[in-house]
């Protein structure tokens, strides 16, 4: 006999609040303020693909493309059903590869590293929690990207402004906007991601 956990209640189910102007939040709710935020700090999503919602299922969280038809759907790891914190992580990372969608082509170090710097800041914002990133080349790719960063809050945005599709970014898309970055930097952000 197959044993299930009870689901984590919060994250499908909304309540009203006692001040009865809004509901508690749950994935929907939760993935939609991601979004707005992820979009203030590193620039507007690609509208031309229709976010369908979140699933759970397969090994590792992901985004996916039903039908190869402009539709992507977030997929967290069955764990997150009955663990707030966890899915709300999983489903940060997974909000920033809604920003430009590769329609199924590798991510770079750059997304893939800015996935990674924005989960653990909404963690860290939201529950103040220091979520460890456990695999070393997210680890890896989040430092580049705090380097990155750090020169400039917003030079994703800007970049973005100048290339849209994160995974296209050439190095010389990232001097175009900036003059202090080092070239190493620029070339391995825009390196394949290598899980």
């Amino acid at each position: 006999m197959i044993q299930s956990t009870p689901l984590e209640i919060d994250l499908f189910f909304a309540r009203p609040l006692k001040t009865e102007d809004g509901y508690t939040w749950t994935l929907a709710s939760r993935l939609g303020s991601m979004l707005r935020v992820a979009q203030d700090r590193f620039g507007k999503r690609d509208t031309s693909y229709t976010v369908l919602g979140i699933e759970f299922g397969g090994d590792i969280p992901q985004i996916w493309y039903p039908g190869n038809c402009g539709d992507v759907i977030i997929q967290l790891t069955p764990a997150c059903a009955t663990d707030t914190i966890r899915a709300c992580y999983q489903l940060a990372h997974e909000c920033i590869h809604l920003l430009s969608p590769s329609g199924g082509q590798n991510a770079n170090n750059l997304e893939e590293g800015l996935a990674t710097y924005f989960c653990h800041q909404y963690i860290w914002e939201t529950f103040g929690i220091d979520w460890p990133c456990t695999i070393p080349s997210y680890a890896e790719a989040r430092s580049a990207v705090e380097e990155l960063l750090s020169k400039d809050p917003y030079i994703v945005r800007r970049l973005r402004d100048h290339q849209p599709a994160m995974h296209l970014t050439k190095p010389a898309d990232i001097m175009a906007v900036t003059s202090d970055v080092q070239p190493e930097l620029a070339v391995y952000l825009c390196e394949q991601f290598t899980r």
